[in-house]
C-alpha cells in the first residue's frame, strides 16, 4: 500500500486514532455535494461503521441522483431538521470532508463543537475556516477523499471494495479522469491501488460522465444559446436566468464552455432570484481561486466559485471586468 506523504502523516494518525476510538460519528460534506465530497463521506462511512462505530451521513442539501450507486442501498443520508441535527449533536466525532468554511455547511454549520470536529480537506484554508480538534488539509492532494485515503490507512483494517470505488469516485471526479493538472504521480499511483483493491473504472464511467438526462441537455442547450466569448483574452462565460430549471450540480455545463477553443477562463452564471452562483474554471495560468476570493467565494486555481447578491446583468458585468483584469495579468495571455 502506497504511504501518505511524510507531512501529512501525524495528522493521519491523529484522526484515525480518534475515529477508532469513537462509538458515533457523524459525516458532512459541503452543500451541493459532489464526487469528491460524497466519495470522501462514503468512504469513511464504509470503513469505520463495521469496526463498530455508529456512523451517519449528513446532507445539508440532497444527496445527488448522479452519486446514487455510490450509497449502499437502504443507507439514510440525514437533512439538518431535528433528526440530522440531533445526530450531529451526539456524534463523539463530527466529521466535515471536502469543506473547512462554515458557510458551505448550510444549517449544520452552528451544531458543530469545536473539541469534537474533525477536518479532512484539500481546499486551501480559509479565513473563515469551522474551529476544530483535528484538522487534515493539504490543498496539494489531489482531491479530499486522497486525504481520506491517508487516514483510513492508518487503521488495521483492509480498504473494501466499496470503500475503494467510494474513494476512487472522489478522486476521478475532482482530476477529471485524470486530465487536470492536479493528477500527480501520487494521484495516479493511488487510483492504481484502488483498482487492484476491485474497483472497476469502466463499471463507474456511465455513473459519473456518460449518461446525460433530458433536463441536463436542455439546461446545456439553454446555456450554449447564451454563450458570450471574449476572444482577445479567451474568457468564455454564459449566464443562465432564473427560469432555467435547476440541476444538482452543473460540471458537464461548464465544462463545454472550458472546453471551447482558446478558453483560458471559462464561467457560469446562474441567476437564483435575489443573488448569482458563479462557478469559475481556468485552463491556463490565471488563478480564479483567486478571483472567487474576491467575490466572497473560494476553491482552487482551476476550479472555484462564488455567490453575489444583485441582478444578472449587474454581476455578470462586475465579474467579466475582474475576470479580464486576472487573464490581462496572467503570464499566458
Amino acid at each position: 500500500m502506497i504511504e501518505p506523504p511524510s507531512h501529512r502523516l501525524e495528522a493521519a494518525r491523529r484522526i484515525a486514532a480518534r475515529l477508532q476510538a469513537a462509538k458515533s460519528i457523524a459525516v458532512a460534506t459541503h452543500v451541493n455535494g459532489d464526487g469528491d465530497g460524497w466519495g470522501s463521506a462514503c468512504a469513511l462511512f464504509y470503513h469505520f461503521q463495521p469496526l463498530g462505530a455508529d456512523v451517519r451521513l449528513l446532507a445539508a442539501t440532497p444527496y445527488p441522483d448522479r452519486l446514487r450507486f455510490v450509497l449502499r442501498q437502504g443507507i439514510e443520508t440525514l437533512a439538518p431538521d431535528a433528526k440530522g441535527l440531533q445526530a450531529l449533536r451526539s456524534a463523539d466525532v463530527q466529521v466535515v470532508v471536502d469543506a473547512s468554511e462554515p458557510g458551505r455547511l448550510g444549517e449544520f454549520a452552528h451544531a458543530f463543537a469545536p473539541d469534537r470536529t474533525v477536518i479532512i480537506d484539500h481546499h486551501a484554508v480559509a479565513s473563515s475556516q469551522l474551529e476544530a480538534a483535528d484538522v487534515l488539509i493539504d490543498p496539494g492532494a489531489a482531491a479530499s477523499a486522497e486525504l481520506v485515503y491517508d487516514v483510513l490507512h492508518q487503521t488495521a483494517a483492509p480498504i473494501s471494495v466499496e470503500t475503494a470505488r467510494a474513494l476512487y469516485v472522489g478522486l476521478v471526479t475532482d482530476t477529471g479522469s485524470f486530465r487536470y493538472s492536479n493528477a500527480t504521480p501520487h494521484a495516479h499511483r493511488l487510483a492504481a491501488q484502488l483498482i487492484e483493491a476491485g474497483v472497476d473504472p469502466q463499471a463507474i464511467y456511465p455513473h459519473l460522465f456518460g449518461t446525460l438526462t433530458a433536463r441536463e441537455l436542455g439546461v446545456l442547450e439553454a446555456a450554449l444559446a447564451r454563450l458570450g466569448r471574449d476572444t482577445e483574452l479567451g474568457i468564455t462565460w454564459s449566464a443562465l436566468d432564473a427560469d432555467v430549471e435547476a440541476l444538482e450540480e452543473y460540471d458537464l455545463v461548464i465544462d463545454h464552455l472550458r472546453n471551447t477553443q482558446g478558453t483560458h477562463v471559462a464561467i457560469l452564471f446562474r441567476d437564483i432570484g435575489g443573488s448569482v452562483k458563479i462557478s469559475f474554471r481556468s485552463n491556463g495560468a490565471a488563478d480564479v481561486a483567486e478571483l472567487a476570493r474576491s467575490f466572497g467565494g473560494g476553491g482552487h486555481r482551476k476550479a472555484a466559485g462564488a455567490t453575489v447578491e444583485g441582478p444578472l446583468a449587474e454581476v455578470v458585468e462586475q465579474v467579466l471586468a475582474a475576470s479580464r483584469v486576472a487573464v490581462s495579468l496572467s503570464p499566458d495571455t
